[in-house]
């Protein structure tokens, strides 16, 4: 959440917010903006590539917030993401469920982004070969 300090005509539009007026901007909006991201629901790794996160403004992608509020665990975070998914990938293998709708649902009364009736998966141990 953020607070307006002094009025804001928001571009575009006859909106104007006053002063104190709490503002929450979902970051699901941005993340999946064509404009910054073709085709936004294409699982795509290599739009986080070196060369490609320079093509976009760098307030685009905000996993653990920008700027002076940024998260202070945000590498802690990353590496432990990391680890966690060579730990699990290395043994197993994950595909979507039958139950997995495609593509995903979003419930539109939870407060954090959930799929509407979970996220279901397939887990298959890998052969040690």
């Amino acid at each position: 959440m953020r607070e307006c300090s002094k009025p804001y005509k928001i571009p575009e539009t006859d909106i104007v917010l006053d002063t104190g007026t709490r503002v929450f901007i979902p970051v699901i909006g941005l993340h999946h903006d064509p404009k910054y991201y073709p085709e936004p629901d294409r699982f795509d790794p290599e739009r986080f590539s070196e060369e490609e996160k320079q093509k976009r403004h760098h307030y685009v992608y905000l996993p653990f917030g920008e700027g002076p509020r940024i998260c202070i665990g945000m590498r802690f975070g990353l590496m432990q993401t990391k680890v966690g998914l060579v730990s699990l990938l290395s043994k197993y293998q994950f595909s979507v469920s039958k139950k997995t709708p495609v593509p995903l649902v979003f419930d539109g009364k939870s407060f954090i982004l959930t799929p509407a009736g979970g996220m279901w998966l397939q887990i298959k141990k890998r052969s040690m070969e």
